[in-house]
Protein backbone atom coordinates (compact mmCIF):
# COMPACT_ATOMS: atom_id res chain seq x y z
CA UNK A 1 0.00 0.00 0.00
CA UNK A 2 1.47 3.58 -0.83
CA UNK A 3 0.16 6.92 0.42
CA UNK A 4 1.92 9.21 -1.79
CA UNK A 5 0.22 12.57 -0.63
CA UNK A 6 2.00 15.77 -1.97
CA UNK A 7 5.02 17.26 -0.50
CA UNK A 8 4.08 20.57 0.60
CA UNK A 9 5.54 23.46 -1.45
CA UNK A 10 7.86 25.79 0.77
CA UNK A 11 5.44 28.92 0.05
CA UNK A 12 4.11 29.84 3.57
CA UNK A 13 3.66 26.50 4.07
CA UNK A 14 5.83 24.38 6.58
CA UNK A 15 7.86 22.20 5.15
CA UNK A 16 9.70 18.50 6.12
CA UNK A 17 13.09 17.49 6.28
CA UNK A 18 12.37 13.75 6.23
CA UNK A 19 13.35 14.09 2.75
CA UNK A 20 16.66 13.84 2.94
CA UNK A 21 17.20 11.76 6.10
CA UNK A 22 17.43 8.49 4.79
CA UNK A 23 19.67 9.20 1.97
CA UNK A 24 23.16 8.14 3.50
CA UNK A 25 22.25 4.65 3.87
CA UNK A 26 21.12 4.15 -0.13
CA UNK A 27 23.15 5.32 -3.54
CA UNK A 28 26.28 6.90 -1.69
CA UNK A 29 29.07 5.01 -3.58
CA UNK A 30 28.71 7.79 -6.77
CA UNK A 31 30.22 10.16 -3.82
CA UNK A 32 33.90 8.37 -3.56
CA UNK A 33 36.28 10.08 -5.52
CA UNK A 34 34.11 10.72 -8.67
CA UNK A 35 34.87 14.21 -8.46
CA UNK A 36 32.18 17.30 -8.89
CA UNK A 37 30.56 17.00 -11.51
CA UNK A 38 29.09 20.61 -13.43
CA UNK A 39 25.96 19.34 -12.76
CA UNK A 40 26.48 19.49 -8.62
CA UNK A 41 28.87 22.75 -9.29
CA UNK A 42 25.70 24.30 -11.28
CA UNK A 43 23.45 23.62 -7.94
CA UNK A 44 25.69 25.19 -5.85
CA UNK A 45 26.03 28.62 -7.55
CA UNK A 46 22.44 28.46 -8.45
CA UNK A 47 21.65 29.43 -5.11
CA UNK A 48 20.07 32.75 -4.08
CA UNK A 49 22.49 33.47 -0.37
CA UNK A 50 24.95 35.55 -2.11
CA UNK A 51 28.25 35.86 -0.34
CA UNK A 52 31.64 37.07 -1.60
CA UNK A 53 33.61 34.30 -2.61
CA UNK A 54 34.02 30.72 -3.20
CA UNK A 55 36.55 27.77 -2.36
CA UNK A 56 38.66 26.79 0.38
CA UNK A 57 41.59 29.19 0.16
CA UNK A 58 42.07 33.07 -1.13
CA UNK A 59 41.66 36.22 0.37
CA UNK A 60 39.04 39.65 0.13
CA UNK A 61 39.54 42.75 1.47
CA UNK A 62 36.86 43.82 3.54
CA UNK A 63 36.76 47.92 4.88
CA UNK A 64 40.46 47.51 4.78
CA UNK A 65 40.85 43.76 6.18
CA UNK A 66 42.76 41.22 4.48
CA UNK A 67 40.03 38.40 5.12
CA UNK A 68 40.34 34.65 4.23
CA UNK A 69 37.88 33.63 2.49
CA UNK A 70 36.16 29.88 2.50
CA UNK A 71 32.84 27.85 2.17
CA UNK A 72 30.64 25.29 3.85
CA UNK A 73 28.66 23.24 1.84
CA UNK A 74 25.20 22.03 3.36
CA UNK A 75 23.29 18.94 3.05
CA UNK A 76 19.82 20.86 2.87
CA UNK A 77 18.47 24.29 2.44
CA UNK A 78 19.24 27.27 4.81
CA UNK A 79 16.77 26.46 7.41
CA UNK A 80 17.05 26.32 11.19
CA UNK A 81 18.64 23.14 11.14
CA UNK A 82 22.09 25.31 10.10
CA UNK A 83 21.58 28.60 12.21
CA UNK A 84 24.79 28.41 14.36
CA UNK A 85 26.27 29.24 11.11
CA UNK A 86 23.85 32.32 10.59
CA UNK A 87 24.47 33.93 13.88
CA UNK A 88 28.85 33.01 13.45
CA UNK A 89 27.76 35.31 10.28
CA UNK A 90 25.79 38.64 11.49
CA UNK A 91 27.80 38.78 15.06
CA UNK A 92 30.90 38.64 13.42
CA UNK A 93 32.53 35.55 14.73
CA UNK A 94 33.98 34.55 11.40
CA UNK A 95 35.50 37.65 10.59
CA UNK A 96 36.77 37.76 14.09
CA UNK A 97 38.93 35.55 13.13
CA UNK A 98 39.68 37.15 9.60
CA UNK A 99 37.57 34.43 7.44
CA UNK A 100 34.95 35.22 4.83
CA UNK A 101 32.71 32.18 4.82
CA UNK A 102 30.31 31.27 2.38
CA UNK A 103 27.38 29.48 2.85
CA UNK A 104 25.92 27.38 0.22
CA UNK A 105 22.87 25.55 0.58
CA UNK A 106 22.38 22.01 -1.27
CA UNK A 107 19.50 20.25 -1.82
CA UNK A 108 17.85 16.43 -2.09
CA UNK A 109 20.15 15.67 -5.19
CA UNK A 110 23.56 17.29 -4.14
CA UNK A 111 26.12 15.80 -1.50
CA UNK A 112 28.61 18.21 0.64
CA UNK A 113 31.35 15.15 0.28
CA UNK A 114 32.44 15.80 -3.54
CA UNK A 115 32.55 19.37 -2.84
CA UNK A 116 34.69 19.24 0.27
CA UNK A 117 36.83 16.40 -1.40
CA UNK A 118 37.28 18.40 -4.57
CA UNK A 119 38.45 21.63 -2.33
CA UNK A 120 35.63 23.52 -3.46
CA UNK A 121 34.37 23.74 0.35
CA UNK A 122 36.88 23.96 3.26
CA UNK A 123 33.95 22.49 5.69
CA UNK A 124 30.71 20.29 4.58
CA UNK A 125 27.57 19.64 7.05
CA UNK A 126 26.72 16.00 6.04
CA UNK A 127 24.76 13.22 7.08
CA UNK A 128 26.19 10.25 9.13
CA UNK A 129 26.21 7.10 6.56
CA UNK A 130 26.84 9.73 3.96
CA UNK A 131 30.04 10.78 5.38
CA UNK A 132 30.99 7.12 5.84
CA UNK A 133 30.42 5.54 2.89
CA UNK A 134 31.83 8.23 1.32
CA UNK A 135 35.03 7.72 2.82
CA UNK A 136 34.51 3.94 2.14
CA UNK A 137 34.37 4.34 -1.33
CA UNK A 138 37.86 6.47 -1.60
CA UNK A 139 36.54 10.24 -0.72
CA UNK A 140 39.57 11.60 1.57
CA UNK A 141 37.89 13.21 4.02
CA UNK A 142 37.95 13.05 7.78
CA UNK A 143 34.86 13.61 10.24
CA UNK A 144 35.83 16.56 12.84
CA UNK A 145 32.79 17.11 14.94
CA UNK A 146 28.76 16.43 15.29
CA UNK A 147 25.60 18.91 15.34
CA UNK A 148 23.50 16.45 16.68
CA UNK A 149 24.83 14.18 19.55
CA UNK A 150 21.69 12.25 19.79
CA UNK A 151 19.56 10.76 17.06
CA UNK A 152 16.55 13.16 16.10
CA UNK A 153 14.63 10.42 13.82
CA UNK A 154 11.98 8.97 15.60
CA UNK A 155 8.73 7.55 15.33
CA UNK A 156 6.07 9.96 15.63
CA UNK A 157 2.18 9.12 16.95
CA UNK A 158 -0.49 10.89 17.76
CA UNK A 159 -0.62 11.76 21.40
CA UNK A 160 -3.95 10.16 21.67
CA UNK A 161 -2.74 6.67 20.35
CA UNK A 162 0.89 7.01 21.46
CA UNK A 163 3.44 4.33 20.31
CA UNK A 164 5.98 4.19 23.63
CA UNK A 165 7.99 0.96 22.82
CA UNK A 166 8.89 -0.46 19.39
CA UNK A 167 6.40 -3.24 20.26
CA UNK A 168 3.31 -0.72 20.28
CA UNK A 169 4.06 -0.72 16.71
CA UNK A 170 2.11 -4.57 16.29
CA UNK A 171 -0.70 -4.31 14.96
CA UNK A 172 -0.23 -0.92 13.72
CA UNK A 173 0.33 0.74 10.46
CA UNK A 174 3.25 2.36 9.98
CA UNK A 175 4.36 4.90 7.04
CA UNK A 176 8.28 4.97 5.96
CA UNK A 177 9.30 6.72 3.10
CA UNK A 178 11.29 5.05 0.56
CA UNK A 179 14.51 6.73 1.73
CA UNK A 180 14.07 5.70 5.36
CA UNK A 181 13.56 2.16 4.41
CA UNK A 182 17.32 1.19 5.10
CA UNK A 183 16.96 3.37 8.50
CA UNK A 184 14.10 1.10 9.14
CA UNK A 185 15.47 -2.32 8.45
CA UNK A 186 18.52 -1.26 10.95
CA UNK A 187 16.10 0.03 13.23
CA UNK A 188 13.82 -3.53 13.30
CA UNK A 189 17.12 -5.10 12.95
CA UNK A 190 18.56 -3.90 15.92
CA UNK A 191 15.38 -4.34 18.10
CA UNK A 192 14.56 -7.64 17.16
CA UNK A 193 11.04 -6.67 15.81
CA UNK A 194 8.92 -9.56 14.52
CA UNK A 195 7.93 -6.85 10.97
CA UNK A 196 5.30 -9.55 10.01
CA UNK A 197 2.90 -8.02 12.86
CA UNK A 198 3.41 -4.38 11.33
CA UNK A 199 1.67 -3.29 8.54
CA UNK A 200 4.42 -0.87 6.83
CA UNK A 201 3.22 1.62 4.36
CA UNK A 202 5.16 3.47 1.92
CA UNK A 203 4.32 7.28 2.23
CA UNK A 204 5.45 10.02 0.96
CA UNK A 205 7.14 13.34 2.52
CA UNK A 206 3.80 14.87 3.73
CA UNK A 207 1.89 14.72 7.99
CA UNK A 208 -1.35 14.39 6.43
CA UNK A 209 -1.76 10.41 6.95
CA UNK A 210 -0.53 10.81 10.59
CA UNK A 211 -2.77 13.44 11.03
CA UNK A 212 -5.83 12.21 9.63
CA UNK A 213 -5.16 8.70 11.00
CA UNK A 214 -4.48 7.02 7.95
CA UNK A 215 -1.69 5.73 9.48
CA UNK A 216 -0.64 5.18 13.66
CA UNK A 217 3.03 6.24 13.38
CA UNK A 218 5.49 7.86 10.81
CA UNK A 219 9.63 7.72 10.94
CA UNK A 220 10.31 11.22 11.37
CA UNK A 221 12.47 13.78 12.14
CA UNK A 222 11.68 14.69 15.87
CA UNK A 223 12.29 18.23 15.68
CA UNK A 224 10.47 18.61 12.61
CA UNK A 225 7.03 16.87 11.75
CA UNK A 226 5.93 16.95 15.36
CA UNK A 227 6.16 21.02 15.03
CA UNK A 228 4.45 20.77 12.13
CA UNK A 229 1.55 18.49 12.89
CA UNK A 230 1.18 20.80 16.35
CA UNK A 231 0.80 23.74 14.07
CA UNK A 232 -2.28 21.58 12.61
CA UNK A 233 -3.58 20.82 16.37
CA UNK A 234 -2.02 17.93 16.19
CA UNK A 235 -0.02 16.66 19.23
CA UNK A 236 2.07 13.68 19.32
CA UNK A 237 4.63 11.47 20.85
CA UNK A 238 7.89 10.98 19.55
CA UNK A 239 9.57 7.72 20.05
CA UNK A 240 13.11 8.39 19.55
CA UNK A 241 15.16 5.39 18.17
CA UNK A 242 18.29 6.52 19.77
CA UNK A 243 16.13 5.18 23.08
CA UNK A 244 15.59 1.71 21.62
CA UNK A 245 19.05 0.73 20.65
CA UNK A 246 19.84 3.40 17.64
CA UNK A 247 22.36 5.65 19.03
CA UNK A 248 23.83 7.68 16.26
CA UNK A 249 25.44 11.36 15.62
CA UNK A 250 23.83 13.11 12.90
CA UNK A 251 24.62 16.48 10.82
CA UNK A 252 28.30 15.60 11.02
CA UNK A 253 31.29 18.46 10.21
CA UNK A 254 33.62 16.92 7.66
CA UNK A 255 36.89 18.44 6.09
CA UNK A 256 39.78 16.78 3.67
CA UNK A 257 42.03 14.88 5.54
CA UNK A 258 45.01 16.63 4.24
CA UNK A 259 43.41 19.76 5.56
CA UNK A 260 43.25 18.35 9.13
CA UNK A 261 47.04 16.95 9.06
CA UNK A 262 48.31 20.25 7.96
CA UNK A 263 49.20 23.09 10.58
CA UNK A 264 47.91 26.09 8.49
CA UNK A 265 44.58 24.16 6.98
CA UNK A 266 44.11 22.75 10.32
CA UNK A 267 44.38 27.00 11.82
CA UNK A 268 41.48 27.75 9.22
CA UNK A 269 39.34 25.03 10.43
CA UNK A 270 39.78 25.26 13.85
CA UNK A 271 38.59 29.51 12.77
CA UNK A 272 35.70 27.88 11.74
CA UNK A 273 34.56 25.68 14.35
CA UNK A 274 35.51 28.26 16.92
CA UNK A 275 32.74 30.39 15.07
CA UNK A 276 30.22 27.25 14.81
CA UNK A 277 30.53 26.99 18.13
CA UNK A 278 30.22 30.41 19.38
CA UNK A 279 26.87 30.52 16.71
CA UNK A 280 25.52 27.56 18.07
CA UNK A 281 25.48 28.68 21.82
CA UNK A 282 23.76 31.66 20.49
CA UNK A 283 20.88 29.69 19.16
CA UNK A 284 20.67 27.79 22.00
CA UNK A 285 20.40 30.86 24.07
CA UNK A 286 17.87 32.53 21.53
CA UNK A 287 16.00 29.96 19.21
CA UNK A 288 13.52 32.81 17.91
CA UNK A 289 16.34 34.64 16.87
CA UNK A 290 17.87 31.89 14.76
CA UNK A 291 14.59 30.89 13.60
CA UNK A 292 13.67 34.83 12.43
CA UNK A 293 17.61 34.73 10.55
CA UNK A 294 16.58 31.82 8.84
CA UNK A 295 12.90 33.03 7.81
CA UNK A 296 14.10 36.70 6.75
CA UNK A 297 17.83 36.40 5.99
CA UNK A 298 19.51 33.48 4.99
CA UNK A 299 15.99 31.24 4.29
CA UNK A 300 14.49 34.68 2.48
CA UNK A 301 12.78 33.48 -0.83
CA UNK A 302 12.21 29.87 0.93
CA UNK A 303 8.79 31.24 2.34
CA UNK A 304 9.61 29.38 5.47
CA UNK A 305 7.08 29.12 7.71
CA UNK A 306 8.25 31.75 11.39
CA UNK A 307 5.89 29.39 13.69
CA UNK A 308 7.44 26.03 12.66
CA UNK A 309 10.80 27.48 12.73
CA UNK A 310 10.29 28.65 16.05
CA UNK A 311 9.40 25.40 17.19
CA UNK A 312 12.16 23.91 14.86
CA UNK A 313 14.81 25.73 16.26
CA UNK A 314 13.50 25.29 20.38
CA UNK A 315 12.92 21.83 19.49
CA UNK A 316 16.59 20.73 18.25
CA UNK A 317 18.16 22.72 21.02
CA UNK A 318 18.06 19.04 23.48
CA UNK A 319 19.49 17.39 20.47
CA UNK A 320 22.69 19.52 20.02
CA UNK A 321 23.66 19.95 24.47
CA UNK A 322 23.73 17.20 26.42
CA UNK A 323 26.52 16.58 29.63
CA UNK A 324 29.15 15.53 26.93
CA UNK A 325 29.27 19.03 25.13
CA UNK A 326 28.78 20.54 28.55
CA UNK A 327 32.40 18.97 29.68
CA UNK A 328 33.97 19.31 26.23
CA UNK A 329 32.40 21.79 23.99
CA UNK A 330 29.57 21.35 21.52
CA UNK A 331 30.34 18.92 18.64
CA UNK A 332 32.58 16.96 20.65
CA UNK A 333 32.70 13.47 19.80
CA UNK A 334 33.35 11.46 22.71
CA UNK A 335 34.61 7.45 22.44
CA UNK A 336 31.12 5.86 23.73
CA UNK A 337 28.82 7.85 20.70
CA UNK A 338 31.78 7.12 17.93
CA UNK A 339 31.37 3.90 19.39
CA UNK A 340 27.37 3.64 19.13
CA UNK A 341 27.27 4.90 16.20
CA UNK A 342 29.55 2.74 14.18
CA UNK A 343 27.71 -0.07 15.93
CA UNK A 344 24.20 1.53 14.39
CA UNK A 345 25.74 2.20 10.98
CA UNK A 346 26.90 -1.77 10.95
CA UNK A 347 23.24 -2.61 11.53
CA UNK A 348 22.35 -1.44 8.01
CA UNK A 349 26.03 -2.71 6.20
CA UNK A 350 27.90 0.50 6.55
CA UNK A 351 31.13 -0.45 8.10
CA UNK A 352 32.87 2.64 9.85
CA UNK A 353 35.91 2.79 11.45
CA UNK A 354 37.02 5.09 14.42
CA UNK A 355 39.75 6.42 12.17
CA UNK A 356 36.77 8.27 10.56
CA UNK A 357 36.43 10.54 12.93
CA UNK A 358 38.83 12.78 14.69
CA UNK A 359 38.72 16.00 17.71
CA UNK A 360 41.72 17.31 17.16
CA UNK A 361 40.24 20.57 15.26
CA UNK A 362 37.95 20.84 18.41
CA UNK A 363 40.58 20.14 20.74
CA UNK A 364 42.37 22.89 19.28
CA UNK A 365 39.15 25.52 19.60
CA UNK A 366 38.64 24.74 23.22
CA UNK A 367 42.13 23.60 24.44
CA UNK A 368 40.69 21.69 27.13
CA UNK A 369 37.69 23.50 28.40
CA UNK A 370 34.18 23.18 26.97
CA UNK A 371 33.95 27.20 25.85
CA UNK A 372 35.99 28.11 22.70
CA UNK A 373 39.62 29.52 23.93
Amino acid sequence: MTIDHPAPAYGSRPFSRRSFLGRGLQGVAAVGMAGVGASLLAACGSSSTKASSTGSGGSTATGGASLTSVAIQYCYLLNVQFAGSFFASVNGYYKADGLSVQLIPGGPSLAPEPVVASGKALIGVTHTAEAVSAILNGAPLKIIGATFQTNPTCIASRASAPLKVPTDMYGKKIGISDTNQPIWQSFVKANGLDVSKINVVTVGFDVTSLASGEIDGLMAFAPNEPTILKLKGVDTYAMLLSDFHYPLMEDLYIARASDVADPNKAKLLAAVMKAESLGWSDVIKDPNKAAELAVNKFGKGLGLSLAQQKLDAAAQNAFIHDADTAAHGLFWMTEQKIASTIASLALGGVKARSSMFTNSVLAEVYKGGSVPA
